[in-house]
């Protein structure tokens, strides 16, 4: 008896560890104040600060709560070096940004790569 109590006790601690660890992972490590926003991109978070409606940086935080990466507006000139960056906009979700190259206005979605690096969302066909 004392062996099937023991049992009981330790799937106890075992599925309430688990919950607590997804509990941690769906919460945001920052707090998202005026018009900063945030969004998720797989197990990370992009963390949006913006000053009069423009985007003036980002913190990327992996899935432990970490910061790994800040990126600030002229960071973002590494992810496309020809393009002017107008602006960033949370559309479902998901980050997107505008910029213009050779005259057009265009938009891709942003989302974290390896070790917290930004990307483009490739097209599909």
């Amino acid at each position: 008896m004392k062996g099937f109590m023991m049992v009981i006790v330790l799937l106890c601690v075992w599925i309430s560890s688990g919950l607590y660890t997804d509990f941690q992972r769906e919460s945001t490590p920052f707090e998202v104040t005026g018009e900063n926003t945030s969004v998720k991109s797989g197990y990370n978070d992009i963390y949006i600060l913006k000053k009069n409606d423009q985007i003036t940086m980002l913190e990327v935080y992996d899935q432990t709560g970490e910061r790994v990466k800040v990126y600030t507006i002229e960071n973002l000139k590494d992810l496309y070096p020809a393009a002017t960056y107008l602006r960033g906009e949370v559309k479902d979700e998901k980050l997107y940004l505008f910029y213009e190259v050779g005259g057009e206005i265009a938009a891709k979605r942003v989302v974290v790569g390896a070790r917290g690096s930004l990307t483009f969302m490739p097209e599909r066909n």
